[in-house]
């Protein structure tokens, strides 16, 4: 008796000290410091806003802000927000690490650009269809009605030694960025349907395409270079996707050396380039032929790739790293808007 008395003690012992351990984890897990805060910094005023001066006239402030980790006293990244009822909306980003860091950003004179053209010729009875930060951006000067215009978070790009920490960096982006508006889980998986389309063959994703936009209804779909890169990000086993900087040069025929030696060291299938102003030349590659015959690589200006027109698909504007296009309803009735190509 007295043996078992013993190991029924000793068993107590330890599932104390289990339990404490237990204890000890979750206190540390909901009062751990997060991994990193959004600092909000000084309102830009028109006249230093640059290409977020748009914004400034629309009667919306602007504010400089960071990014700041909990783990050291440095800026992870800066960037630039405008103050909206539906909670800040990203307009210009800067990573100070290894990029691609938590998002990748479009410049925004493509944005502003794109903005004044799509309300000059985009009918109400348009369904509109773009990434949803571009949707938030051009929305945010009053532009148009987008599918997705909520903060949806997709593609997350995390540093390696984030990955552990997924949720609750999920947790942080949620809270600064929706304002506390109402879940967007169904936005969210529409939207991965839409993106689900555009990694499609392309006969495929345009059916899919129409069949989100509603029967008969005008559609306009508006993709960026920089989209491609998200779109592997999101489906790697359907789309694969490179890219590299090559810095910023003057010697075109240098730099056009440089991207091909690349291409070739890999046996990419086809690319495109993509410079912002005061930005390294970034080369966008398609990293086989299956991801070459995607709807959006299709769409999208890769080089190296098939060249003829996607059927039901009218490119109608293109500047920048913007390509618009008219998807004709299956009825191939009279499209929403005519722009002619740029």
């Amino acid at each position: 008796m007295k043996q078992h008395r013993l190991v029924t003690t000793t068993v107590s012992v330890v599932g104390l000290a289990l339990l404490l351990a237990a204890c000890a984890l979750l206190w540390q897990h909901f009062t751990a410091p997060p991994v990193y805060q959004y600092v909000i910094g000084e309102t830009v005023p028109a006249a230093e806003a640059g290409p977020l001066a748009a914004y400034v006239e629309a009667g919306l402030t602007v504010r400089r802000a960071s990014l700041q980790s909990a783990e050291q006293a440095s800026s992870l990244a800066t960037l630039d927000i405008a103050e909206t009822a539906a909670g800040p909306v990203l307009l210009n980003w800067q990573a100070r690490v290894d990029d691609p860091f938590m998002t990748l950003a479009v410049p925004p004179q493509d944005v502003v650009a794109l903005s004044g053209v799509l309300k000059r010729h985009v009918s109400e009875q348009s369904k509109v269809f773009a990434w949803w930060d571009t949707s938030r951006q051009i929305n945010a000067l009053g532009a148009v009605d987008f599918m997705f215009d909520r903060h949806l978070g997709l593609p997350l790009f995390l540093p390696a030694h984030w990955s552990g920490q997924r949720a609750k960096i999920e947790k942080i982006e949620n809270g600064f960025w929706t304002n506390g508006a109402s879940d967007a889980t169904n936005e969210r998986e529409r939207f991965r349907q839409f993106a689900r389309a555009l990694t499609a063959p392309e006969a495929e994703g345009m059916a899919m395409l129409r069949s989100l936009a509603g029967e008969g209804k005008p559609t306009i779909l508006v993709l960026h270079l920089r989209d491609i890169i998200l779109l592997g990000q999101m489906f790697p086993d359907r789309l694969g996707v490179a890219f590299q900087d090559f810095g910023a040069s003057n010697d075109v025929h240098g730099m056009v050396r440089r991207v091909h030696a690349w291409l070739e060291e890999h046996k990419y299938a086809a690319y495109g380039v993509l410079q912002a102003s005061g930005q390294p030349v970034r080369a966008i590659a398609l990293t086989d032929a299956a991801s070459a015959k995607t709807l959006a690589a299709r769409l999208l200006p890769f080089m190296g790739n098939e060249q003829h027109d996607v059927s039901g698909a009218t490119l109608v504007y293109q500047a920048g790293g913007f390509s618009v296009f008219e998807i004709a309803p299956a009825d191939n009735t009279k499209l929403a808007i005519s722009q002619p190509r740029s």
